[in-house]
């Protein structure tokens, strides 16, 4: 099967009026002569790929020239002793003679879809172009009629297989969409209130170290603030009183803080704080606002101390060494 010129004859009448090529009767009579008279052969049946969705969208004149350019390309991939003619709306037959084995039928089946392959995206307003190819060789006492019904079956099966692979594939899309749509709303918060984020100390301790593993990356500031309720005298207040005011401080701090920030219960006295986008001095001046808010109810009772600390980024122990 040689790349030249083949089947170009003028024959009005033999010839498909809109690709040139052998009309399906024509073709048929001449490969069954061929068959009668040569011992072996194979049939090739290959089917343009996605015509109605091309015809849907561009046209069916722009289908039209698909078709006209299909047949032009396989035209010039025979040699003068094979057969090629339309046998469909997006069919081609194509017979040649002289193969005769496996390997030269795969070879040339890959030469024909390797040719539509290359030839896409060259121009960008050509439609790009596939084949879907398969073939038949004549058995020993088979007749025309036999060896396409064969490699008809074999065509319906192979799209068969590529509609059903398209199919699951839109099968696992959509469900990977349904659990990316789930996971989602399992992750999204439901937020009631623009407070601050209160969570227990493993959680907390959690979201510390993702932000200082981030902190290199992203270059944003953190800071952490530890706030330590104590009386007059600097000593930590009576236990029966101790509970009133470390749920006053933590509504003071949820409310002060923004709604990304983090808080969590340290110990029966402290409160510890994770302030985003924060620097140390800005840092300060929350914890002035909480004061206010804290030592306004508490008529000057209580005080207030605090120390705070920016965030570094997390470094690799064993690289350092």
């Amino acid at each position: 099967m040689n790349e030249k010129l083949g089947e170009r004859r003028p024959d009005t009448e033999g010839r498909d009026p809109l690709t040139g090529v052998l009309k399906k009767h024509m073709a048929e009579e001449r490969i069954a002569s061929c068959m009668r008279e040569r011992r072996g052969g194979t049939l090739f049946l290959c089917d343009v790929d996605h015509m109605k969705e091309i015809n849907e969208q561009y046209g069916h004149q722009t289908g039209d020239e698909c078709l006209k350019q299909a047949a032009q390309i396989l035209s010039y991939m025979i040699s003068s002793k094979d057969i090629l003619g339309r046998c469909g709306g997006d069919e081609f037959l194509i017979f040649v003679p002289e193969c005769q084995d496996t390997e030269q039928a795969q070879e040339i089946c890959r030469r024909i879809q390797e040719r539509f392959r290359a030839g896409r995206g060259k121009e960008k307003d050509r439609v790009p172009l596939s084949l879907t190819v398969v073939w038949e060789q004549k058995k020993t006492g088979s007749t025309y009629q036999k060896l396409f019904e064969r490699v008809c079956k074999k065509l319906e099966q192979q799209k068969a297989v590529c509609v059903t692979t398209k199919a699951e594939g839109r099968k696992r899309k959509d469900y990977y969409i349904a659990d990316v749509r789930r996971i989602k709303e399992e992750l999204t918060e439901q937020i009631r209130k623009q407070e601050a984020y209160c969570q227990d100390y493993e959680t907390f301790k959690s979201i510390y170290r993702f932000l200082e593993r981030g902190i290199a990356r992203s270059g944003y500031q953190a800071c952490t603030i530890l706030l330590t309720v104590v009386d007059r005298q600097g000593k930590s207040p009576l236990p029966h009183e101790k509970e009133v005011l470390m749920e006053q401080l933590g509504e003071d701090i949820g409310r002060t803080l923004r709604i990304g920030d983090v808080y969590t219960r340290y110990s029966s006295s402290q409160y510890l704080l994770l302030v985003i986008d924060t620097t140390k001095g800005q840092a300060d001046r929350i914890v002035d606002r909480i004061r206010e808010r804290f030592v306004e109810k508490r008529h000057g009772e209580d005080v207030l101390i605090h120390h705070c600390y920016e965030l570094q980024a997390a470094r690799n122990e064993k690289a350092m060494k």
